[in-house]
């Protein structure tokens, strides 16, 4: 099946065809005058590349811009249909496929539930899903992307474990690769989310950042150079698992006092529910019908808007916490941004400045001056965002 990737393009990875290529795709539409400056390729060169992108159905003449008084360029972007790439994402209750023209435009979309499925049926669906996906694909399909929760090795394309599945390393891309005879690539959700970020979102124009995902856990991703910092052994961005308060509360992961013990949405679900018990009264009691087990998130952020004090106090409390491993986190790497995504984002009037200002007084000046805190906008749409371009980065 190696006649699924063109091979106008595979070659093409690491000369100038493969440096134009992916200037076209991060900034196109671009003329062809702009594209010898970003590369520093003399124009006769572009030229002839581009040109030969075109005969080749793989970029294609747009549109004219805006002339700058000579006469009006003539703008190149990618050929939607030179390619399609495939995500599957693998959500803690859902299948999702999605199959992407090069323009990384969604063509068709599919969920399918994974409720109550075994570990070995789950894979059976998503090979199932991936057949289908392929052989309903309107062009060949250069690349899949898979993504799923829990820590993996990028590298193998090996999940190592997803907790909401039980899989314990899986190696998702020789399996798939070895069915299919397509380039698989693995990543987990929150490093996907900050690429998703980084391209399209709120990080788009810096270089190194953390992206921390504060849901029911705390999730973290490192970005440097623009690149996804993975660490010897793919175990890098655990900072959810650095320690916060030697006395403080167990973990999941066995230890005490962890940043996601103290910081996540669980951590705060914890609070309310304990102060509960212990007498304070909330709406939030009677937004769960006195069922204490059936708190969530939601209820005690629809609480706090309506001025529940212990609700106010609560999130206050995870907001120190979290500007607590934040500062932990900026004085480490030195970032020029920290992005927060996740369910905590719904909170973000009550805690950003109570993040901050804690930040501020427990990070050392320089590293806090240069560095900017700030909540993703993107959602759950980050995450098909980053597997898509992560993708296409390998690809092309």
């Amino acid at each position: 099946m190696e006649n699924l990737i063109p091979v106008s393009y595979k070659l093409l990875k690491g000369m100038n065809e493969s440096v134009i290529l992916n200037i076209i795709r991060k900034m196109g539409p671009i003329s062809r005058a702009d594209i010898a400056k970003e590369t520093n390729l003399t124009p006769p060169t572009v030229t002839n590349i581009v040109n030969k992108l075109i005969a080749e159905n793989i970029v294609m003449e747009y549109k004219v811009g805006e002339s700058n008084g000579g006469r009006p360029p003539v703008l190149i972007k990618l050929n939607p249909d030179f390619m399609s790439i495939i995500v599957i994402h693998i959500s803690t209750y859902n299948l999702h496929q999605y199959t992407l023209d090069a323009e990384l435009k969604t063509k068709k979309k599919e969920k399918n539930s994974i409720r109550g499925l075994k570990q070995e049926e789950v894979l059976e669906l998503l090979t199932s899903v991936l057949d289908k996906a392929i052989k309903e694909s309107p062009q060949n399909v250069s690349g899949i992307g898979i993504v799923v929760r829990g820590p993996v090795k990028m590298k193998e394309g090996i999940s190592v474990f997803a907790p909401n599945i039980g899989w314990r390393n899986v190696p998702l891309k020789s399996i798939v690769e070895e069915k299919f005879g397509v380039p698989t690539y693995v990543i987990n959700d929150v490093r996907a989310m900050a690429l998703g970020e980084f391209h399209m979102g709120k990080a788009k124009d810096v270089e190194n950042m953390i992206f921390l995902k504060v849901g029911y856990g705390i999730g973290s991703a490192i970005l440097i150079n623009g690149r996804i910092y993975t660490g010897a052994s793919d175990g890098a961005g655990e900072i959810g698992h650095t320690t916060i308060d030697v006395a403080g509360p167990q973990c999941s992961c066995g230890n005490y006092g962890c940043f996601e013990a103290l910081a996540s949405e669980k951590a705060l679900v914890n609070l309310v529910v304990k102060s509960i018990k212990e007498g304070m009264d909330s709406i939030v009691y009677q937004m769960a019908e006195g069922m204490l087990d059936s708190v969530t998130p939601e209820m005690i952020y629809e609480a706090a808007k309506q001025n529940d004090k212990l609700a106010v106090n609560a999130l206050k409390t995870i907001g120190r916490y979290l500007g607590i491993g934040i500062a932990n986190t900026i004085n480490t790497f030195n970032p020029e941004l920290i992005l927060i995504g996740g369910g905590i984002v719904q909170a973000r009037e009550l805690i950003e400045d109570i993040i901050i200002e804690t930040a501020k007084k427990r990070t050392f000046e320089n590293s806090f001056s240069s560095c900017r805190i700030a909540f993703a906008e993107l959602g759950d749409d980050a995450t098909l965002i980053g597997a898509a371009n992560m993708v296409m980065d390998e690809v092309l």
